[in-house]
């Protein structure tokens, strides 16, 4: 059964991105049957085809955009950032244990193993034929779930990922996945080409409208798929180490992700941009699970796992459906685990993880001990906010360098609301400034030797002051702002502190010698993620391209209308029988008369007297052309029907039937059309 499914999986997989294929073929062909016909409609009438840029001004973007798109298709999905293989002899315990817990599975073990600096695990596999046919396969272990989980936990986590290769997932998930990456690439081209048209022909916004429906079709289809698959990969997985150890590990693996997450974007990367890094990454991260808060707040997470912000999109079903459905199931035997010692046994191994994750997300670095390290993030943590508060003062009409004292006065005169205004817009305001009074206080006292600053893993930074042991200081700031009554009883406490308030506040790392600044908010303008400028790039590029098409075009549509003013006779689609009887002079005369006797007998009885005139058999008959007068006028640019009838006195209905138009008012430059002769000019 489980071979029947791999199998129609797999040509669903084949189907959804053959249909990508199709959409986006329809798609160019269209454009391109717009654009030719476009070009020679430009060459066979030009006066006609007046909005031809704005259609190959639109098309050429537009088909380019898809085409790059469809091309992120066919590329090799790459490794994860950071990531070192791992070899037998550097991690024999580890390579032993995957292939034990394969063999249970029934599966074959990966043919290598990376290891990352990310708190996941995942499994790929380089199928060929699309997917029909096996392939190399690769396991990707983040360093984190080696060393903070426990052995059962870390069995329960390759066990899911080994489940996956049990159930075929991973020999068609690269389709999956390619097509995924190829629409979200698309749409974003095609957006981003949409925004930059501006007045152009929105080509790409049809373009988007069509891919995105196909993309709501896809995703819905083959996100039902992967989310079944991850649910067969954790049945996988309760059938190897029984239920309560899956769950433990989920619970786990969720609380030391957030961790590890939270850890990297509020201390690590920050105090990175301004060039400075633990010397051991991993070392600092157990520091801070050593924190009893953060070890309370993990519990709390295993406890109540809460997904913030879950995407739809997501590939993977709710934890809360995953605990339930698999502690729902029966418990069973638990196999004994033997400890075989440290999985990986080279520490080079975990040295190269953490030195390429360092290379991967910034520039050269100065590596400091953890404790070093610890207080220079508190230190610029406390920086960030003091600076940003002082730039909130000056913006409040300050003119002269803000100091502790200028951000006392304002308060103390009601203006705290215009504070908050340029301080921050996020919710709790008062919060904030009160944060950011506290920082620039303690900041002060640390630039007068008087405190310094300590990291807290739960807060960002806590302010050591000697003097100020029973920590009336922070009390004193939040009071201060929510009532400016408060700011006298502050500022009494800061002289008792002995600090001078009206002193320039040192926005520079005592820790180290190097300058401070904004760590969180730059003060120039935010670069552009790598992505959009990449895209901006190949905008440039293609705008290139386009302008030399619309002026080639438009050097060709010059030619051709200028050839369309030329001397040589208009022929008429729908040919005028009676004009070629006409001659320019007509000479007019009385028809001839013939008299014959007519034949007479019952029935045929006419008065008497009566002649019929009759051709003879040698004359033509001819019609009378006195009320036939006419004249030619050969169309030119600019001219109407309505502006020729004026010109000649006549109607545009009586144009229409001399020249046997109908109903039709178009006129072709060239065209020569009869007009009757008699009328009065009504205007020139």
């Amino acid at each position: 059964m489980t071979a029947v499914l791999g199998w129609l999986r797999g040509l669903l997989a084949v189907g959804l991105l053959a249909g990508f294929y199709v959409v986006a073929s329809a798609l160019l062909v269209t454009d391109a049957a717009l654009v030719a016909a476009m070009l020679l409609l430009m060459v066979e009438a030009p006066s006609r085809a007046g909005n031809w840029s704005l259609v190959l001004g639109g098309s050429i973007p537009a088909a380019v955009a898809l085409l790059y798109g469809i091309a992120t298709v066919s590329r090799t999905e790459e490794h994860p950032p950071a990531a070192v293989l791992v070899s037998r002899a550097a991690a024999p315990g580890l390579w032993r244990l995957v292939e034990d817990l394969a063999g249970r599975l029934r599966t074959r073990p990966p043919d290598r193993i990376y290891l990352t600096p990310e708190a996941n695990a995942s499994v790929s596999e380089k199928a060929r034929l699309l997917g029909f046919a096996v392939g190399d396969r690769t396991m990707y272990l983040g360093v984190p779930l080696l060393m903070w989980l426990k052995p059962m936990e870390l069995r329960a986590v390759l066990c899911h990922e080994l489940g996956h290769y049990a159930g075929r997932h991973t020999r068609f998930g690269a389709l999956t996945y390619r097509g995924a990456a190829a629409l979200g690439s698309v749409l974003f081209r095609l957006r981003m080409t949409a925004r930059s048209e501006e007045a152009r022909s929105g080509y790409a916004w049809l373009f988007h409208w069509v891919i995105s429906c196909y993309g709501w079709l896809y995703f819905r289809l083959s996100l039902a798929v992967r989310r079944r698959q991850e649910l067969e990969a954790d049945a996988e997985a309760v059938a190897a180490v029984g239920p309560a150890v899956t769950a433990d590990a989920l619970r786990a693996v969720h609380a030391l992700a957030l961790t590890w997450a939270g850890f990297e974007s509020r201390y690590l990367r920050p105090v990175q941009r301004l060039g400075f890094a633990p010397e051991d990454v991993f070392e600092a991260f157990a520091a801070m699970l050593d924190d009893p808060c953060v070890r309370e707040r993990m519990a709390d997470l295993r406890e109540h796992p809460v997904e913030a912000g879950r995407s739809p999109l997501d590939s993977h079903p709710p934890l809360a459906r995953r605990l339930a459905l698999i502690e729902a199931r029966p418990a069973g035997d638990t196999p004994d685990v033997v400890d075989d010692g440290p999985l990986v046994t080279a520490d080079r191994l975990v040295r190269r993880v953490r030195q390429s994750m360092l290379d991967k997300t910034g520039g050269p670095v100065t590596e400091l001990s953890v404790t070093t390290w610890a207080d220079l993030a508190a230190e610029a943590f406390a920086v960030e906010l003091a600076s940003l508060l002082l730039d909130a003062a000056r913006g409040a009409g300050i003119t002269a360098r803000p100091t502790l004292a200028t951000v006392l006065d304002l308060l103390e005169r009601g203006e705290s609301a215009e504070l908050i205004r340029r301080l921050t817009d996020a919710p709790e305001p008062e919060e904030q400034l009160a944060e950011a009074l506290y920082a620039l206080t303690g900041q002060a006292l640390a630039g007068a030797g008087r405190a310094h600053w300590t990291l807290s893993w739960t807060r960002g930074y806590l302010l050591d002051c000697p003097q100020d042991s029973a920590g009336r200081l922070e009390d004193l700031v939040a009071a201060a702002v929510h009532n400016h009554a408060g700011v006298p009883a502050l500022r009494r406490e800061l002289a008792r502190l002995g600090l001078d308030t009206g002193a320039p506040v040192v926005l520079a790392l005592r820790t180290v010698a190097a300058p401070a600044g904004r760590t969180t908010v730059p003060r120039t303008t935010r670069r552009a993620p790598d992505l959009v400028l990449g895209e901006l790039a190949r905008q440039r590029k293609v705008a290139k391209v386009t302008v030399g098409a619309l002026i080639a075009a438009g050097a060709v549509w010059g030619i051709a209308l200028i050839g369309a003013d030329s001397s040589q006779p208009y022929r008429p689609a729908f040919p005028t029988p009676a004009a070629p009887q006409y001659s320019p002079a007509p000479q007019y005369s009385p028809a001839p008369q013939l008299d014959l006797p007519l034949p007479t007998g019952p029935g045929l009885d006419l008065p008497p007297g009566l002649d019929v005139p009759l051709p003879t058999p040698s004359q033509s008959f001819t019609f009378p052309l006195r009320d036939f007068p006419y004249r030619v006028h050969r169309v030119v640019p600019g001219d109407t029907l309505t502006e020729i009838a004026c010109r000649y006195g006549t109607t545009v209905k009586a144009l229409q039937e001399y020249n046997d138009m109908g109903r039709g008012t178009v006129l072709v430059v060239g065209q020569r059309l009869l007009v009757p002769e008699g009328g009065t000019p009504r205007c020139r």
